[in-house]
């Protein structure tokens, strides 16, 4: 083999590597032309994504604009602005038309939902003045500076998180106002895609403005530690290479795409490994330059490593040899390392007992300079050593108490030296404690808690005492803090209803003294728990506070005011300086009118403006009879009288009032019983067609007790109501007639007929009223189209919507519904053309004088007219004279009820009095059923 050829076998790792290097370095230019074709390609799909997820930004924005726009389209507005414009007044209807706009509102805002959230805060309705008409949600209100004529673009509120929309609305083609949206600008988060920090990561964010705030998947502002504000100015559309954004400092691509009609830009970050692949990247194409250079330099390494191997396997046989030599050396060697450590041993031992004792000294010593104040006095009491605590507080020097006794410190100078004192304390247990004074080098007096110990010697007698003492401030103050909680009102700072219990007996002690007259005001602010709700408790708080302010300014320097609770309070005129109860009562309503026009004036309440009222029971006091339990009964019972008569009023306690509340309260007991044992009557009051037909009967509760004058049902209908029976009674009712109707159905005589049942507006208000009444008609078997509810006026007109629902499912299954006492509540006929009703009800109150009051005929009328429009039966009640009735015949009334016909009667009765009145031609006497005739 030529000596060529032989050279090259031997150096064949460096020719295989030279012909490696020339394959890779071929293979990364072609890696190199593919990767710029990729990354093209990248930059073309990220620029597609991005502008699809800025455009579904776009058309989220778009559709708050048509949100805006559908509202300001809504049948209520155009109601509103109808009922303006003829002139009708806001309390015959305008504001009920805004309360269904506010209605309207909460619709639109619950149903406006982005992935089960809704995400608008609040919708205002302003006129053309910029005047806000109805609102609905929470949150600031944004100025309007003017009302464009057309949807302007959603405004982003930084500041607030917001994004506003206004939208004209138009009546007949002229602007009258604006409907504003307020949206929260977070809802936008979740239209963004959630980061992913995996791989170099991948992050998208809302820029806003200049880039000063951002907004990310999370809902929340994004940290700008992670997202460079010089991002927001990059060049838009076009990817740009940065390390801004990044966590770790790999490099990113970072991707601005504008927001159509808004001041938001997408932000779109993600590191080029992740975007064009680990291959792209430079540390990739340096790795694999270097890698064929490497393989070169391994293998020079690769030959040189051969030659040493022979070089070493000479050297192995030498260091093999000198390792038994080294042998002989480590045995002595070991030896003297053995002696050594057990050396070492005895003398760690002794340092750590060396230690031990130091650390002993130095708690000692640290424990005595604590921040207690310490003295060590020898067995006499005379004193060795003073802390630096102790001298601070006393004023002292070390020097000058050293070698003097103990009891110059004490304040007790008159009495016998404290170590006598202490003497059999010390003696019994080695220790004593207790509150001493001191007196300091000042003379001040200080209060002080005392540990006293004595330090017994080895024959177990007191050689020294070690005095700790405690300052007592915070205690004193913690204290002085409980008399406060204790005694006043932690909101208002004014006395408790503790305090005033105290300072009200030794009011009515000096009036019983002075043969004069003092007074107790009770104050309750009207609608109290109605601010708490729409505005906040804190609002509440402020409310209170203010409150609190205004009626000690009303008072004098003798008077109290107290918080009694909740939103009450009570003021105690101490001395009205009158002997006679006609002078006290003039100065305490002098007081109490005052109070009302100082809480009457308005409230900035945080920049809300709140105008509140207060409604005041007093009662006087001089007799020494009366406790103080007596009297706040007594003011309790006048203020709840002043808030019957209405609110913002004064009442004085009066007895007779007392012995009303009493019966009512005996009345409502006796109700309750009589209820649960079903001790109640239906009668039943014939209704009667202008043909003479008998057509129906209205079923009134009669109340038996064994009593000479038993309760009408005026009387004792309001207490149940009142107190929450008339649920139960109601329910009651319902049934008994429901059983009675099932009944007749069985009769032909009777099966025709329809019984109209009375409803409460407590009992159409409970959830559960419709399956109530299906489930009596099902139970009793009754005809439903045969049963007839009688509802009246009074109902909430806030909760029309939750009513005509009620009805509505009612009357699916034929139940028919009579609206009662028609004209007599708040009548708006921009509700009861909603209402599914089937009759009218004219009341009594316009029946009686038909024939001789114009209004009550014009009235009577008007009904009747309103009926014919609405398709809707009309039925009078309290007819008691043909001329009556021959009155409403003849405006179109055709159903009757009254003594004209029939007084109420037993149902046995009443089945008597329909037999015999469904006779041709035989009327029913004999029954003395006949019409009533006063």
């Amino acid at each position: 083999m030529p000596p060529r050829w032989h050279r090259l076998l031997l150096n064949w790792p460096l020719v295989m590597a030279s012909g490696f290097l020339l394959f890779v370095l071929y293979l990364a230019w072609s890696l190199y032309s593919t990767r710029m074709q990729l990354r093209a390609a990248t930059d073309s799909r990220l620029l597609a994504d991005s502008a699809r997820r800025a455009a579904v930004v776009a058309d989220f924005l778009t559709d708050q604009t048509k949100l805006a726009t559908q509202i300001a389209g809504a049948h209520e507005v155009e109601d509103y602005l109808a009922n303006a414009a003829l002139g009708m007044s806001p309390r015959y209807g305008l504001n009920a038309n805004i309360g269904f706009i506010e209605h309207a509102f909460q619709r639109f805002m619950a149903r406006t939902t982005l992935r089960g959230e809704a995400y608008v805060r609040r919708i205002r309705f302003i006129d053309k003045n910029r005047v806000e008409v109805a609102s609905a949600g929470v949150g600031a209100n944004p100025a309007i500076d003017s009302i464009p004529g057309y949807v302007a673009a959603p405004r982003i509120d930084p500041q607030a998180w917001t994004i506003e929309v206004v939208a004209p609305v138009f009546f007949k083609d002229v602007l009258v106002g604006a409907i504003a949206t307020t949206a929260d600008l977070k809802v936008l988060s979740r239209l963004l895609i959630e980061a992913d920090d995996s791989e170099g990561g991948y992050h998208e964010f809302l820029l806003i403005g200049d880039g000063a705030r951002a907004l990310s998947a999370t809902r929340a502002s994004v940290n700008f530690d992670l997202v460079d504000r010089s991002l927001a100015n990059i060049p838009a559309d076009r990817p740009i290479p940065t390390v801004a954004g990044s966590p770790n400092g790999n490099r990113m691509l970072a991707l601005r795409t504008p927001i159509e009609r808004a001041p938001l830009s997408l932000m779109t970050l993600t590191s080029e490994a992740t975007a064009y692949g680990a291959g792209s990247t430079p540390a990739y194409a340096l790795y694999l330059a270097a890698f064929p250079a490497a393989l070169f330099v391994m293998a020079i390494g690769f030959e040189r490593q051969r030659r040493r191997a022979v070089q070493l396997e000479n050297d192995v046989v030498e260091a093999d040899r000198r390792r038994h030599e080294l042998s002989r050396h480590n045995s002595s060697l070991s030896k003297e390392i053995a002696l050594r450590k057990r050396l070492e041993e005895d003398l760690r031992r002794k340092t750590r007992a060396l230690k031990e004792t130091n650390a002993e000294l130095r708690i000692a010593a640290t424990t005595f300079e604590s921040q207690e104040e310490m003295i060590v006095t020898d067995a006499n009491h005379i004193i060795l050593k003073i802390n630096k605590t102790f001298g601070e507080m006393s004023g002292y020097q070390a020097e000058e108490l050293v070698g003097r006794s103990i009891a110059i410190l004490h304040a007790e100078q008159d009495d016998a030296d404290p170590a006598e004192q202490q003497a059999a304390a010390i003696e019994a247990s080695g220790r004593w404690q207790g509150e001493i004074q001191l007196r300091t080098k000042e003379g001040e007096i200080v209060e002080r808690w005392l540990a006293l110990s004595a330090v017994q010697d080895e024959t177990g007698a007191p050689s020294h005492y070690v005095r700790t003492y405690y300052d007592l401030s915070d205690q004193k103050a913690a204290e002085a803090k409980i008399r406060t909680l204790a005694f006043y009102d932690q909101l208002t700072g004014l006395p408790n209803r503790a305090s005033l219990i105290v300072s009200a007996r030794q009011a009515m002690a000096n009036c019983r003294t002075t043969q004069t007259y003092g007074a107790l005001l009770f104050i309750d602010l009207d609608h109290f728990k109605r601010l708490n709700d729409t505005l906040g408790h804190h609002k509440g708080d402020l409310l209170l506070k203010h409150s609190a302010a205004r009626l000690q300014k009303c008072i004098g320097k003798r008077d109290t005011v107290s918080r009694f609770g909740g939103d009450e309070f009570v003021v105690l005129l101490a001395d009205l300086q009158a002997s006679e109860a006609e002078g006290a009562a003039l100065h305490a309503e002098t007081v109490a009118e005052s109070i009302i026009a100082s809480i009457a004036e308005p409230q900035d309440l945080d920049g809300h403006t709140y105008r509140c009222t207060a409604s005041i029971g007093v009662a006087l006091f001089c007799d020494e009879r009366q406790s103080m339990e007596d009297l706040l009964k007594w003011a309790d019972m006048a203020m709840y009288e002043a808030k019957t008569a209405g609110r913002n009023d004064v009442r004085f306690f009066d007895p007779a009032m007392q012995m009303l509340i009493e019966s009512r309260a005996k009345i409502e007991a006796e109700l309750r019983e009589d209820i649960a044992q079903k001790n109640f009557q239906l009668h039943y009051q014939a209704q009667v067609d202008h043909e003479g037909r008998l057509v129906g009967a209205e079923a009134l509760v009669r109340w038996p007790r064994p009593v000479a004058k038993p309760p009408s049902p005026g009387e004792f209908i309001p207490i149940a109501e009142s107190s929450g029976l008339i649920v139960a009674l109601g329910n009651g009712v319902l049934e008994t007639a429901c059983v009675q109707l099932a009944e007749w159905a069985r009769d032909p005589a009777l099966a025709n007929l329809t019984v109209a049942v009375n409803v409460s507006g407590v009992q159409l208000h409970q959830p559960t009223f419709v399956d109530r009444v299906k489930s009596i008609v099902e139970q009793t078997g009754a005809d439903p189209r045969r049963l007839k509810l009688e509802v009246t006026e009074s109902f909430e007109i806030a909760k029309i919507d939750e009513v005509i629902a009620k009805m509505t499912a009612l009357r699916d299954i034929g139940i028919r519904f009579s609206l009662d006492d028609f004209g007599t509540g708040y009548s708006s006929l921009s509700y009861l053309k909603r209402l599914p009703l089937d009759q009218l009800k004219i009341d009594q109150s316009f029946v009686r004088d038909i024939t001789t009051d114009p209004n009550d005929a014009a009235i009577a009328e008007t009904i009747i007219a309103l009926g014919e429009i609405l398709g809707l039966s009309v039925i009078a009640e309290g007819v008691e004279t043909e001329e009556q009735r021959a009155f409403l015949a003849a405006r179109g009334c055709r159903v009757y009820q009254g003594y004209l016909f029939a007084r109420p009667m037993s149902s046995k009765q009443f089945v008597q009095f329909a037999k015999l009145f469904a006779r041709p031609g035989v009327p029913p006497e004999g029954l003395d059923l006949q019409a009533h005739s006063a």
